[in-house]
């Protein structure tokens, strides 16, 4: 009975949660395939400016238009990933490094600087369950449906892209492209739930897990949302019953997915 009252309280999170735990299974195992999964991790410590910067501005204009402020901002720091490797000529990982520094650097200057240096900082880093609301559960159910369109159009590009950096008469520049813009989606909608220290924990553990022990691609994405709704499910239900983050529930419970793995691979 008390269970219930708990699902009645958090029915926006946990629907939000499910859309973002679907989302990330039709994503990570590419991810993991093509050796990319810093990615998301980069662009979830890159997204605390933007959630800073949204803060102290936010009251100036519509609740609609905040997250295309996210996306827009985390977009343009993620393009000068791009920018320094090619204008100074070094590794993509290197510039990645120091935009990610550069980016944490200026919003804990800009938190401590202003009112932003308290609960909602500690929000915004290792997410919360209970501030998430309607609002936030139509932006996950809106790039579940992005992921899935994409997912079907692109998935045997992504796959390919996965074994082959070139094919003949095949470009992959623009499904890999909007292949990163739906990261920087699914990143963006997570990181209310999750923060941005756990969320890119969604696009590793259970594709790894499902990568693992499936004998065929076809089965990954099933194997990896089954998995995903496991975390969520459990890692809501102890974190309720043990007063813990949700958040780091959550990963604690992907953990034991490696330690299951461990003993089968044995």
């Amino acid at each position: 009975m008390e269970l219930l009252i708990y699902l009645d309280l958090f029915r926006w999170g946990l629907l939000a949660g499910i859309c973002f735990a679907i989302s990330t299974a039709l994503t990570s195992p590419f991810l993991i395939l093509q050796r990319n999964s810093l990615f998301p991790h980069a662009i979830t410590h890159i997204l605390l400016l933007p959630l800073i910067l949204l803060s102290l501005v936010k009251s100036f204009f519509p609740s609609l238009l905040h997250f295309p402020f996210l996306l827009i901002t985390t977009l343009f720091l993620s393009y000068l990933i791009h920018f320094f490797s090619k204008f100074l000529n070094i590794f993509e990982d290197t510039s990645t490094s120091m935009i990610t520094y550069l980016s944490l650097g200026l919003a804990l200057l800009l938190a401590s600087k202003t009112s932003q240096f308290d609960l909602t900082l500690l929000n915004y880093l290792f997410g919360s369950f209970v501030t998430i609301d309607k609002k936030d559960f139509l932006e996950s159910f809106f790039v579940l449906l992005f992921s899935l369109s994409f997912f079907y159009y692109f998935k045997n590009l992504w796959l390919a892209k996965s074994f082959e950096e070139e094919l003949p008469g095949i470009e992959f520049k623009t499904s890999q492209g909007l292949f990163l813009l739906l990261i920087t989606l699914q990143s963006i909608v997570g990181v209310k739930l999750m923060g941005v220290l756990l969320v890119s924990s969604f696009f590793v553990f259970s594709s790894t897990v499902a990568l693992k022990l499936s004998s065929s691609f076809s089965r990954v994405i099933p194997i990896t949302m089954f998995l995903n709704f496991l975390s969520l499910l459990f890692g809501f239900v102890i974190s309720i019953y043990f007063d813990i983050p949700f958040s780091s529930a959550t990963v604690l419970i992907m953990g034991i997915y490696i330690f299951l793995l461990l003993i089968v691979r044995k």
